[in-house]
């Protein structure tokens, strides 16, 4: 399995809009690992690519990461920066010649059919400069091309959220809480990438650092990569930046950054 990190930031993405912090002067410099577009990745597993969730900078992600192809999109939830690039499916489905099949919780999929109606009615694709998308509500696990995707229900403000698991490989990208139950179907991932926002534990709506490290100290995988970040955490110091807030950092949790290929 190949993972690529799309994007590893919050909903600002990082820098933030006139913003002259350390990390955000840093990541208008060209190569720095802070500069992130919002959360997104794509997975590469027995044959078929997976896209997980549809960036405002979509387009953009899956041309610098040159990635080429797309069988199925699936949605965590319908929150602006994981749905916003849906109308730019467009150019996947125009290049390979297909209706694509998008995945995700039921409000979600009735958001995105909401907003985006003409791209789930066939005489609106005349012409082609519209995708046409085949909506698929799930609640449960579901079988995706001969794999299992297991949908992990986590708590983030109010609308309905899932992480994801597939094989030996966990995606949670935006969560609060994380159900006792939800966290058992994590149980025996080898790679865990999840949400740590900042060092804030008292944010509303997403883990801080320490919470997501508590969950890996659970579920133990053998990596984990802490993705949603805002522009509090800066990749040049984020082992001095834990140990300020008194954190031991484990040897397998690091920050993601753009563009990180995962191999599993």
């Amino acid at each position: 399995m190949k993972i690529t990190i799309l994007g590893s930031g919050t909903s600002t993405g990082v820098p933030e809009y006139k913003c002259e912090c350390e990390t955000c002067q840093d990541a208008r410099v060209y190569g720095s690992k802070n500069y992130r577009t919002r959360s997104s990745i794509h997975v590469e597993s027995a044959g078929k690519h997976l896209q997980f969730d549809v960036a405002p900078n979509f387009i953009d992600q899956i041309d610098r990461n040159k990635i080429d192809h797309i069988d199925a999109v699936i949605y965590t939830h319908c929150h602006a920066d994981h749905i916003s690039g849906t109308n730019d499916l467009v150019m996947p489905c125009r290049k390979q010649q297909i209706d694509m099949p998008i995945y995700g919780p039921e409000e979600t999929i009735r958001i995105i059919q909401r907003n985006y109606d003409y791209m789930f009615l066939k005489d609106t694709f005349q012409g082609g400069g519209v995708a046409h998308l085949l909506p698929h509500p799930v609640a449960e696990s579901f079988s995706l091309f001969d794999q299992e995707v297991i949908p992990i229900p986590v708590q983030h403000g109010t609308v309905v959220t899932y992480g994801y698991r597939i094989q030996n490989f966990g995606y949670v990208p935006d969560v609060k809480v994380l159900p006792e139950a939800s966290l058992q179907l994590l149980q025996g991932v080898d790679l865990l990438i999840i949400d740590a926002l900042s060092f804030n534990p008292g944010h509303p709506t997403h883990f801080a650092v320490q919470q997501a490290m508590e969950v890996s100290e659970k579920l133990q995988p053998k990596a984990t990569y802490l993705t949603h970040i805002m522009h509090r955490l800066d990749h040049r110091y984020f082992p001095e930046q834990c140990r300020e807030q008194g954190i031991d950092l484990p040897d397998n949790i690091e920050l993601c950054f753009d563009g990180q290929v995962l191999d599993l």
